[in-house]
Formats: C-alpha cells, sequence, structure tokens
C-alpha cells in the first residue's frame, strides 16, 4: 500500500518543458549588415585577411602567396581587376591608419554567416609561415571577440589549420 502513496505522491509531481522562443524577425538583424557603414563587403574582407598577414609586423613570403592567390579564389576579390584590386588595397590600408577602430567596423560589415569563414581565412593566413606567435594570437583573438564565431568552431578550426600548416 506504501507504494501506492508514493506513486500517488508522483501524480502531481512538476513536469518542466522546454519553452518554445516565439517567431522574431529581430533575429534577422544580426543576419546583415549595418547598412550605415562605409565599409563594402570585399573592403572589410581584404582588410581582415590583410591584418592576418602583417599581424606580427611583418609579412612573410608565404603569407603574401596566401593572400595572392585568396584574391584568385575567393568570390569577393577575383572579379576585381588588378587597378580595383590596388585601389582597394589603398583604401584598406589608409583605414587602418586613420581609424583606432578598423577592426570592430570591418567586422561590424561582414554578413553574419562570413565570420566563420573570414575566422578561418585570417588564422590559415597566420599559420602560413609555419609559425603563430604572440602577436598573430593577440590579433586572431581580438578579431574573435569582434567576431559572432563559437569557441567550439574556433577550437575545431585551429585543431584543422594547425595540422594542415604544419606538414
Amino acid at each position: 500500500m506504501s507504494e501506492l502513496i508514493e506513486e500517488a505522491g508522483d501524480l502531481f509531481a512538476p513536469v518542466t518543458t522546454q519553452k518554445k522562443q516565439p517567431f522574431s524577425l529581430k533575429e534577422l538583424v544580426a543576419e546583415f549588415p549595418n547598412s550605415q557603414s562605409d565599409w563594402s563587403i570585399p573592403e572589410s574582407f581584404f582588410c581582415l585577411v590583410l591584418s592576418a598577414a602583417l599581424a606580427d609586423g611583418r609579412m612573410a613570403q608565404q603569407e603574401s602567396e596566401e593572400l595572392k592567390a585568396l584574391s584568385h579564389r575567393s568570390r569577393i576579390l577575383r572579379n576585381l581587376d588588378p587597378n580595383e584590386l590596388a585601389a582597394l588595397n589603398r583604401t584598406v590600408v589608409k583605414r587602418r591608419a586613420d581609424r583606432p577602430e578598423w577592426m570592430s567596423e570591418a567586422c561590424r560589415a561582414l554578413p553574419h554567416d562570413m565570420h566563420l569563414s573570414v575566422f578561418v581565412h585570417c588564422l590559415d593566413i597566420c599559420l602560413a609561415d609555419g609559425a603563430m606567435v604572440a602577436a598573430e594570437a593577440e590579433f586572431l583573438e581580438t578579431l574573435l571577440e569582434h567576431l559572432s564565431v563559437s569557441e567550439d568552431d574556433a577550437r575545431q578550426a585551429t585543431r584543422i589549420l594547425s595540422v594542415k600548416n604544419r606538414y
């Protein structure tokens, strides 16, 4: 009979269910770049990958080669003719020199779905010369602060690219 009482005691036990979040179009705000930015997507992308190559204060030959290869592979950059690419380079270098918040501005101008791939490109460029120095690691950590890349994604990308660039 005591079993019946225990079962009856469980009859009205609290039930926890996960409450579904209501549908909201406000989530799309994070998916689209700030339209008030004067940064184009190609400028933002190029600024960040160029900055990765310069993060340790110099650009190694391997990093320069990676940037050139990326300019031919990337859909964002490959449609630019040499003069447009040179103008893009000048614009980015000037903004990096003139604007203290250049990194956060460039990151905000990128669509959300590009954040992980941009981080991966930057990481790959930093590792291209076969070394990771403190200045490069600091650049990448700051970049992660400005991009919404999860810790798990960053860890996985780092693990994969460190092996790729080691051998």
